[in-house]
């Protein structure tokens, strides 16, 4: 029997048995390998946003109604997708009568379009496929069509889903599912308008088991029941990249009226104890950067195959169990994720050439909120270590890769999610404060904030407003040519500076009396002095050095992942082989790309660690998200 025929027959039975909805919806140190298109591959697309199908300029879906029932044993949503239409013809033009949304290996049932006061059964045709930007799905609206309901399932290979087996979870009972819509996922899982240009509100419905807990993206009702079915509503525009659900045996803690976590039983209170502090966040980035525009921010701890670090989900930011760390040295994550409120999901990039408007000013304003909640030194000290890292980083990547408005035609977004858009953008931002002043760029981050709140823009949008609000209101402080060179040009401008960290310089002092012999006491060191430390050992470290260290500094049984990840990348160089146990361990027992990678990459240096990164990877490999699996296959040559 084909794919297909099981799985209508499957949507069948579950509409006969299921429950019966109503009948009214990370970064990467260089730019990953990707499909590359030669001219005769590249495909026409309706706007400006070349990794969409959708016809937005002529009719737009500003509401979203989506009921889906979330099938564990099929792996599988069915359920229905319906859009309030929205038409943008110009005046003496006739509207649109068809309405594309983007689509990927979905199975599509059947269609109706409302208008006339009644629903009824509409055409459509499903267009020709692309590797990257999936399949076009093509309705025909009748005269005077208001609405239309897509009836549909998903693929259990959807990239945008990941289906956890229950020994992947912390409880290893039940089941847990999660999704990752960004950038271009989230038509693997609903047929939409899947671009960051176009924005809708939209009422959801989960059908789930009965014993687990169901939650979008969305205003979550408060410590939910376990009922099995779930209702939603995200007042707030939002874009396709950030639609999210979550199905989980989970328990909830609150931080205050409005914020929350929710996490495996097990898991929460490390969780709370670990995060508690996002409500200092919180009221540190109001202050600086104006009110919270949504209702809730809730946070849901995701099992360990979770592929990043963290998913800004509006009102459910999506959080790896990997960042607790027992002594809040990882929360820089947690600030990141807060500060995407801001920047992202309140403003967002109109592209995926336009991805650094959304993660430099995210980092930018994390780096802030570290300073007003941890201090200045630790904020300093973790800019030095993100800027080294791209430093180091430069060099792997081409050098269209290396341009903040990256130019990536119709290749995978995914490559765009390099340390550039994070870190150079960054830089470029904290180059303006300093060329400023801070209280002036303030006062232009705020202003920002509140004149594109809920619009997306591209980087040519913001080149003017940025002329018009900062650079004309200071003649001479910062030219043109030297705002084009950050934008447009590869590499790191001549205006970009690196803080200095005293403290480093310290470090630097007692690496060299350790290498000497000396004993060192590092028991009020921070992470960020650790992983100074261990970056910048010589390559070649002698056995009784490397057990020397382990011993000292507690490396190969540390349970700070960041620092794990550091250490194991020169153990395995050194092959220092007391620590090879914990290699495999921790490649078995993530899916943080972050993490993992380094140790990979350390491993197919050799043949012989080649060989033991191919035998690990065929235990762990049905652990990991699809999109692990893809960057791990690839380094590996499989």
């Amino acid at each position: 029997m084909s794919y297909w025929i099981k799985l209508l027959a499957a949507v069948l039975v579950l509409s006969a048995c299921g429950p019966k909805p109503t009948t009214e919806t990370t970064p990467s140190a260089a730019a990953p390998a990707s499909f590359e298109f030669s001219e005769h591959m590249r495909v026409a697309t309706p706007t400006t946003d070349l990794h969409s199908f959708a016809n937005a300029n002529q009719v737009s879906t500003p509401h979203l109604h989506l009921s889906l029932n979330v099938n564990f044993e099929a792996k599988q949503l069915f359920g229905f997708a319906e859009y309030t239409l929205a038409f943008h013809n110009k005046r003496g033009e006739p509207k649109a009568t068809t309405l594309v949304l983007d689509t990927e290996e979905l199975l599509i049932q059947y269609v109706e379009a409302y208008s006339n006061n009644e629903w009824a059964m509409t055409n459509y045709e499903l267009g020709t496929t692309d590797p990257v930007l999936g399949t076009p799905l093509i309705i025909a609206l009748p005269a005077g069509a208001e609405k239309v309901k897509v009836h549909y399932a998903s693929s259990p290979n959807a990239t945008g889903l990941d289906w956890v087996d229950a020994k992947g979870t912390a409880g290893g009972e039940q089941p847990f599912l999660y999704s990752q819509s960004q950038p271009h996922y989230a038509r693997t899982w609903i047929p939409i308008q899947d671009t960051p240009a176009s924005r809708f509100t939209f009422t959801g419905e989960l059908f789930t088991p009965a014993n687990l807990i169901g939650l979008m993206g969305a205003n979550n009702a408060p410590n939910p029941k376990r009922t099995g079915h779930y209702t939603f509503a995200s007042r707030q525009p939002i874009p396709s990249y950030l639609m999210a659900l979550v199905v989980g045996d989970l328990d909830f803690q609150a931080l205050n009226e409005r914020m929350a976590i929710y996490a495996e039983p097990s898991v929460l209170a490390a969780a709370v104890a670990e995060f508690g502090y996002t409500t200092d966040m919180m009221a540190a980035t109001e202050d600086m950067f104006g009110a919270y525009a949504w209702d809730r921010y809730d946070q849901v701890i995701l099992p360990p195959s979770f592929p990043f670090g963290g998913m800004e989900n509006p009102q459910l930011a999506f959080i790896t169990p990997t960042a607790i760390a027992g002594d809040q040295s990882l929360v820089g994550l947690i600030a990141h994720e807060l500060a995407h409120s801001w920047s992202g999901n309140l403003v967002t990039n109109g592209t995926w050439r336009d991805i650094w408007l959304n993660e430099g000013f995210t980092s930018y304003v994390e780096n802030r909120i570290m300073e007003r909640v941890y201090g200045r030194e630790r904020a300093l000290m973790e800019r030095m270590l993100d800027a080294q890292a791209l430093e180091r980083s430069l060099p792997s990547m081409s050098e269209r890769y290396q341009v903040m408005y990256v130019e990536l035609e119709q290749r995978d977004p995914d490559t765009a999610f390099t340390r550039v858009p994070y870190i150079k953008a960054q830089q470029f931002l904290y180059f303006l404060e300093e060329r400023f002043g801070r209280e002036t760029f303030d006062a232009f981050v705020r202003n920002y904030f509140a004149d594109f709140s809920f619009k997306s823009i591209t980087t040519p949008q913001f080149e003017v407003y940025l002329e018009q609000h900062l650079l004309a209101q200071s003649p001479g402080v910062v030219s043109a040519a030297e705002v084009h060179e950050w934008l447009h040009e590869p590499g790191l401008p001549a205006t970009a500076s690196t803080p200095n960290v005293d403290v480093f310089d310290r470090v630097d002092a007692d690496q060299a009396r350790w290498l000497a012999g000396e004993a060192l006491d590092i028991s009020a060191w921070s992470i960020h002095e650790r992983l100074y430390f261990l970056r910048s050992l010589p390559t070649e470290l002698t056995p009784a050095q490397l057990a020397r260290m382990d011993m000292e500094f507690n490396l190969t049984a540390t349970q700070n992942n960041e620092v794990l990840s550091t250490w194991l990348v020169v153990a395995i160089r050194n092959n220092y082989e007391p620590a090879f146990p914990r290699v495999e361990q921790m490649l078995t027992s993530m899916g943080r790309l972050l993490y993992l990678m380094p140790v990979y990459s350390a491993l197919v240096e050799t043949e012989a660690g080649k060989e033991l990164a191919l035998a690990i990877y065929q235990v762990a490999r049905a652990g990991y998200h699809q999109l692990t699996r893809v960057e791990v296959e690839a380094l590996l040559g499989e």
